[in-house]
């Protein structure tokens, strides 16, 4: 398959440069701005195109590498030109093919391509795609071809229904960017002990977390006195905290006490939840 771009920024560098590095043929790309498409090009042996007319004549997928809320007014500004037989993609992990509307009259097909992954540099992030996990949803001609693409390229997929897209992706949000907002409001408080040095030991506490979740699921590698039913700790940590931090650690708390249930079913937890309870 040959495989265009549209838009280039960090999503379509990185996926670009992946496809080429493993051997698929990368034709180019378009952008508004001629320049950055015309750096991914020199990084995937393609070509820059100055017509996304002219890329999607030579295309069979053209993936529109954009921000979210420019796919649909993009699509639209282009859905002139004659797309029969190909496969029009997007790597949202929000948007549904939907976005496209209803490609079955022009003769082609719409898909949604996600990699679990993030991807926060557009030099850089192409190398762990080799171990990213993708889901994929649309038209099911386009959903076979794609997927076939990328099981040839040794990644895993899963193909997803676009009625469960916002809950899918809902649930990268909460162990990805969420996970940030953690990491920054612990910072903080390190911060606030004089521990500004220690910060790093702090992430790595919380890398070799994530590492024993992935190895052993959140039931079995929670710890900590929430799993405890340490209520004297919990109750230690409320009252240093105030506002927004004291409420984020309520709920969060109030989540983990699910979780220890979970793990330790015939463990009597009224005491802590009574404490996460008061206001």
């Amino acid at each position: 398959m040959k495989i265009g771009f549209i838009g280039a920024g960090k999503v379509g560098f990185c996926l670009g440069q992946y496809l080429a590095r493993k051997g698929r043929t990368v034709v180019g790309y378009y952008s508004r701005s001629p320049e950055p498409a015309l750096e991914a090009a020199g990084l995937t042996n393609s070509s820059g195109f100055s017509s996304a007319q002219d890329l999607i004549s030579q295309s069979d997928i053209i993936f529109f590498t954009v921000p979210d809320g420019l796919i649909g007014p993009v699509w639209q500004s282009l859905a002139h030109i004659p797309v029969d037989g190909k496969i029009l993609a997007h790597c949202s992990g929000s948007l549904s093919s939907g976005v496209f509307g209803d490609l079955k009259e022009k003769g082609a097909s719409g898909v949604s391509l996600h990699p679990l992954m993030a991807i926060s540099d557009k030099y850089q992030s192409q190398k762990l795609l080799n171990e990213a996990v993708f889901s994929v949803e649309g038209d099911e001609q386009a959903v076979a071809g794609v997927s076939e693409l990328v099981k040839s390229l040794g990644n895993e997929i899963y193909v997803l229904d676009k009625r469960f897209k916002t809950i899918y992706h809902c649930a990268a949000s909460f162990v990805s960017n969420f996970s940030v907002a953690l990491a920054y409001v612990g910072a903080e408080l390190l911060a606030s002990c004089g521990l500004e040095g220690a910060q790093g030991a702090l992430f790595k506490l919380m890398l070799n977390n994530a590492l024993s979740v992935s190895e052993y699921g959140p039931v079995r590698a929670l710890t900590g006195p929430v799993e405890r039913g340490d209520t004297g700790t919990v109750s230690a940590h409320l009252n240093v905290l105030t506002g927004d931090d004291r409420e984020l650690y309520r709920l969060l708390a109030s989540k983990l006490v699910e979780v220890s249930k979970k793990k330790h079913p015939d463990k009597d937890y009224s005491p802590l939840v009574k404490i996460l309870q008061e206001p």
